[in-house]
Formats: C-alpha cells, structure tokens, sequence
C-alpha cells in the first residue's frame, strides 16, 4: 500500500456497516454493491515503504503499526533479556519504577 488510500476502502475503514432484513451489510464499492459483514473480520494493509507518512484523516481511520527492526533496537532487546537473565533483581528493579513512572 502506498500512501494515498484508495477512496473504495473508506467504508471499510469506518467499519459503516448497517442491518438490512435481518443481516449485517457494508457497501463496498459505491453505494448498491453492499455484502455481508461479520464482525469478526479483520482488515490489514501492509506497505514496503519504509517510513511512510500518512495524512491525519487517514491516522484517525486505522491504526499504524511501526515493525521496522533496526540494528539499535534488537541490541537493546538483547541486553534487555541478558539483563533479565543475568540481574534478575535489576530487571524487577527497571519494571518497578517504569510502573511508578506510568502511574
């Protein structure tokens, strides 16, 4: 996906669902082509872009997920775990005062 979204996927991202006879519908794809909608579906986009910058009134329609895995990130999460593994007392230490910071 790039980064304009295509116009036909707007119902979809509202989740504009309605009843009609007794069955869950959303139009896809202008009004009058509308199908079944089960709530338990799930929409995903993924994009090769590596830092894509969508426009608000896209943001405030899905939520975004940064995966991207760098080398600073995965050190960090390793010695997070030797930390854990090695100072198990520093570990619960970190988590203690993260809560208290949070809180």
């Amino acid at each position: 996906v790039g980064e304009p979204l295509d116009p036909a996927l707007e119902p979809i991202l509202l989740k504009q669902v309605y009843v009609a006879d007794g069955r869950t519908l959303i139009n896809f794809g202008g009004s009058g082509n509308a199908i079944d909608y089960d709530p338990m579906f799930r929409f995903y986009l993924t994009t090769k872009i590596a830092n894509p910058k969508y426009l608000p009134d896209i943001c405030i329609k899905v939520s975004l997920i940064n995966f991207t895995v760098t080398m600073q990130g995965l050190e960090e999460q390793m010695l997070g775990d030797v930390v854990a593994i090695e100072k198990a007392e520093l570990e619960e230490t970190k988590n203690k005062i993260i809560q208290s910071v949070a809180s």
